[in-house]
């Protein structure tokens, strides 16, 4: 359940370009989530705007356009299981986002033009995020999205949580402790 907030100043984006730039994100976050464009991996394809006024928004401490880029001023917060994503796939969805916000704003293929486009990956540890009042695990978002065990993207999340109950394992931590899968791969 990939979640995605793109703060941006709100002249950036007419309602047809924000329609657009959500439908681009939309397919990002569906394809980290394995590809399932389905009602359920829709459902929890979550993409949120946030504008802020540039008055408020300060670059090199200025809230002018001197230091800003010609694609324009933004930041994009990615929300994402832990270990649901190895370097190359976060590398992928970097470049994924950046080239939908150069292609919305026109501005593909200018040198410079994405230096300040932000892109902020955040991970939330296994079972600190719930819905409908029960703790979710990143199989459990799977398997709400129609995705099955065996999907080959969730070989790394195994090995991943594998690697990570050994190590607790080692340090003597509890069985229930935040991190740890939820549910056995």
């Amino acid at each position: 359940m990939p979640m995605m907030t793109v703060q941006h100043p709100p002249e950036a984006l007419s309602q047809a370009k924000k329609d657009k730039l959500a439908e681009d994100l939309t397919k990002v976050i569906l394809a980290i989530e394995g590809g399932a464009d389905t009602p359920e991996g829709r459902s929890i394809a979550w993409v949120r705007f946030q504008p802020i006024e540039t008055k408020d928004w300060y670059l090199g401490g200025r809230s002018d356009s001197t230091f800003e880029a010609v694609a324009g001023r933004w930041l994009i917060e990615l929300n994402v299981p832990e270990g649901s994503m190895d370097q190359d796939r976060k590398s992928e969805c970097h470049r994924a986002i950046t080239k939908a916000i150069l292609k919305i704003t026109g501005k593909e293929g200018i040198e410079g033009a994405s230096r300040s486009i932000w892109i902020q990956l955040f991970e939330w540890p296994e079972g600190h995020l719930a819905t409908s009042g029960r703790t979710s695990s990143l199989l459990g978002i799977a398997q709400l999205a129609k995705i099955p065990a065996d999907h080959p993207l969730l070989a790394f999340p195994r090995a991943y949580f594998a690697a990570k109950d050994r190590l607790y394992d080692l340090a003597e931590f509890p069985e229930k402790t935040a991190g740890r899968a939820l549910v056995r791969y």
